[in-house]
């Protein structure tokens, strides 16, 4: 008579029920599970963020060559990233960096080999240098404007 006790040297049985509903199958399961963390075991990712100073606060264009001055320029954009001293007269040099990188990358646990790498860059930037003569009056203009929308990484 079975009391329903597992006796020894039975091998252990899944229950029928977890079989029929395709919890529990045979080896080929347990091996994909296996895969699935090795993988996870060798993979990398990284997400990197570098900000660095602040955007344009107004239009560059409204700086007028031959008329604006140094108090027309702080009062637009504020104070300078840096400010060069030259023989002909200063700069304010005004930048601006945004730049977003992600990555992820499966590498071979045993042998260091890479399986599979992604990468995403995304870079936004602005650059405005206003050259004064000696009297605090702008001389020239110049913009490097490449800031837009960053999509989430």
């Amino acid at each position: 008579m079975d009391s329903g006790r597992a006796r020894s040297g039975d091998t252990p049985r899944a229950s029928p029920s977890l079989v029929r509903r395709g919890i529990l199958t045979d080896g080929s399961r347990s091996l994909s599970t296996v895969v699935a963390l090795v993988a996870c075991l060798a993979s990398g990712c990284t997400i990197a963020r570098y900000y660095n100073g602040t955007p344009l606060r107004s239009d560059p264009a409204k700086l007028v060559e031959g008329q604006s001055v140094r108090e027309d320029v702080l009062r637009l954009f504020g104070p300078p990233t840096q400010i060069i001293h030259r023989t002909d007269g200063d700069a304010f040099e005004y930048t601006y960096q945004q730049y977003n990188y992600s990555s992820l990358q499966l590498q071979d646990p045993i042998t260091g080999i890479n399986w599979f790498t992604y990468t995403r860059e995304f870079d936004n930037r602005d650059r405005l240098l206003v050259l004064f003569d000696f009297t605090g009056v702008v001389r020239s203009v110049a913009v490097d404007h490449h800031v837009g929308e960053m999509p989430v990484l």
